[in-house]
C-alpha cells in the first residue's frame, strides 16, 4: 500500500525535524521541507503530495497564507496550519481562504499531529468521492444537497439554507426555520460544494449567504432575516454582478 505523502513548510529546523520524526513514525512519507514560501510555491507541483503542513510565518518574511493561496490555484492539497497562540486574526483568516483542514499550535505532541492528519485524511476521501462523482453519467441535482446527519445523510433543499459562517476551523449553517447546524468542514470547503448553486453566493471571508433571503443592503453591509452581515471588499464586484441598483 502506498504512503501518504506529506509536505513540511516550516522554517525552523528544529520543528521542522521534530514534525517530521513524528509523521514518519506513523508511517506517513515526507516529499519535502521547505524553509520560504517563495521556495515552495517554485517547486510544488500537483501529485507531488497528498497533505501539505503549513507554518503562517516562513524564512525570509514569507507568508505561508500566501503561499496556500497561490497553491490552491493548481491543486486541492488539505493543509494544516502550524501556528502561534497569539496568531488567532490569522488562523481565521488562514481556514476560511485557503485549503486548511485544521491547524496546530506550537509546541505541538503527538496528538494533535493525529488529529490533524484525520481532518486532513477525511477531506482527502471527500476529494476522492466528489471526483468520482463528476466523472460518472447523469445529471447533477441542482436544488438539493445531502448534508451530514447523525450516521446518515439528509436531503436539504438549497432554498433552505438562508446562511453559511465560518467558526473557526468549522462552518455553521443557518436554515430559513432558523435551526443551525455545525459542520467540521471550513467556509472554503462548502463554497467548493455549492459550486454548482447560483443562490448561494460568498461577501464575506466568513460568509455565504442565499441571495434570496437579502433584504437589505447599505455600503459594506446588508442583511439577512434580520442579521447584519459585512460585505467583505474583494466580494462587492461579485455582489453587483448579482444585483440591479438604481
Amino acid at each position: 500500500m502506498q504512503k501518504i505523502r506529506v509536505i513540511i513548510a516550516e522554517d525552523e529546523c528544529l520543528i521542522a525535524e521534530g514534525l517530521r520524526a513524528m509523521l514518519e513514525a506513523q508511517g506517513f512519507e515526507v516529499a519535502g521541507i521547505f524553509e520560504t514560501g517563495t521556495e515552495l510555491v517554485e517547486q510544488f507541483e500537483p501529485g507531488m503530495a497528498d497533505i501539505l503542513f503549513m507554518d503562517i510565518y516562513l524564512g525570509q518574511k514569507t507568508s505561508g497564507i500566501e503561499a496556500a493561496e497561490e497553491i490552491k490555484k493548481i491543486s486541492d492539497i488539505p493543509v494544516i496550519y502550524i501556528t502561534k497562540n497569539e496568531d488567532e486574526y490569522l488562523k481565521t483568516r488562514a481556514i476560511n481562504e485557503t485549503n486548511a483542514v485544521h491547524y496546530i499550535t506550537k509546541p505541538f505532541n503527538k496528538r494533535e499531529i493525529s488529529v490533524a492528519i484525520e481532518f486532513a485524511l477525511k477531506s482527502l476521501r471527500a476529494n476522492k468521492f466528489n471526483r468520482l462523482n463528476a466523472d460518472s453519467p447523469g445529471t447533477q441535482d441542482t436544488d438539493t444537497i445531502f448534508l451530514k446527519n447523525g450516521l446518515g445523510y439528509k436531503r436539504i433543499l438549497v432554498s433552505d439554507i438562508m446562511l453559511l459562517q465560518a467558526d473557526r476551523s468549522y462552518c455553521k449553517f443557518t436554515f430559513k426555520e432558523g435551526k443551525d447546524q455545525l459542520f467540521t468542514e471550513n467556509l472554503s470547503y462548502f463554497e467548493d460544494k455549492f459550486k454548482f448553486s447560483k443562490e448561494l453566493v460568498r461577501i464575506h471571508r466568513s460568509y455565504i449567504v442565499n441571495i434570496n433571503f437579502i433584504e437589505r443592503v447599505h455600503e459594506n453591509r446588508l442583511w439577512v432575516k434580520g442579521i447584519e452581515i459585512p460585505i467583505g471588499r474583494t466580494y462587492k464586484p461579485i455582489l453587483s454582478k448579482r444585483f440591479k441598483f438604481v
